[in-house]
């Protein structure tokens, strides 16, 4: 190879080198835009659990757990959403309502990081007879300025069954320290009342 020869080929080997090296650089640049976007995006999510407070109770929770504002929220259900759907029995439940309103009906403007929203749906008897062994789909959309994105969520229930619903001991204490003001009270109201009844005359 004459030196003339060299120098070309190894120009060409530098030219391709470089080639390659801005490549990998722009992937690179890419993909960490990407995952820094994806940190920094509103992430909605919808989901079932029970209330800690309320033995038996079963909630709607739509949660943004992203670090943006999820805007004009909107959600589309494959079926009627039920609602007030009582009863722990599946035989004994009465028939549910079908949800009218509230934010999975009218949307959400803006859901700030964090933010929640959480629906009373019902209990384990009415839930089974007002949806049965099909999950329910919801499909929303949501916006983070000119972005749009999207989300689904399976409803269901079944998962429910034979789990503990007793009530949590802070509930337990809470109810009876209650009670235990409820009382105190109400001697508080009798002794009071026996104070301003006049004494009767002694003999």
């Amino acid at each position: 190879m004459t030196s003339q020869a060299a120098i070309l080929f190894w120009t060409a080997l530098a030219a391709l080198g470089a080639s390659v090296s801005a490549v990998f650089a722009a992937l690179y640049t890419r993909l960490t835009y990407r995952l820094v976007r994806l940190q920094t995006d509103p992430k909605v999510i919808v989901y079932t659990r029970d209330d800690p407070d309320r033995p038996s109770v079963i909630v709607l929770v739509i949660e943004n757990i992203g670090r943006e504002v999820a805007e004009a929220v909107t959600f589309t259900p494959s079926r009627p959403i039920p609602a007030k759907a009582w009863g722990i029995s599946l035989n004994d439940a009465p028939a549910a309502t079908t949800m009218v309103d509230g934010p999975l009906i009218d949307g959400i403007p803006a859901l700030g990081p964090g933010g929640t929203r959480i629906i009373t749906w019902g209990q384990l008897g009415g839930l089974r007879k007002a949806l049965g062994d099909t999950p329910l789909r919801l499909s929303f959309t949501y916006w983070c300025g000119k972005r749009v994105f999207t989300g689904d969520a399976a409803l269901e229930i079944n998962s429910y069954i034979a789990t503990d619903a007793s009530t949590r001991p802070h509930v337990v204490v809470a109810r009876s320290l209650q009670s235990m003001a409820e009382s105190l009270a109400e001697i508080h109201t009798t002794l009071n009342t026996l104070a301003e009844q006049p004494h009767a005359d002694r003999p």
